[in-house]
């Protein structure tokens, strides 16, 4: 896999990873190595959201050009 995927990718990734752990038809080492691979992906994928959410929640809260500066 690539180092650097986008969230969108991961997140796919998370999904093919669910659907294959939930057919139940992989060896044990395979499906362990898949849901290790999983959790990596969904713990990055929290932070970014976690990241994002910060950023909206800041942007809500800066004044925007028409506060004025001088009052």
């Amino acid at each position: 896999m690539a180092k650097t995927l986008s969230f969108e990718k991961r997140l796919e990734r998370v999904r093919e990873i669910t659907a294959l752990l939930e057919g139940g038809d992989l060896p044990l080492e395979q499906g362990v190595k898949l849901f290790q691979e999983g959790v990596r992906l969904s713990r990055e994928c929290s932070a970014e959201l976690e990241q994002a959410r910060v950023i909206v929640e800041n942007a809500g809260q800066e004044p925007g050009p028409e506060a004025g500066g001088d009052a």
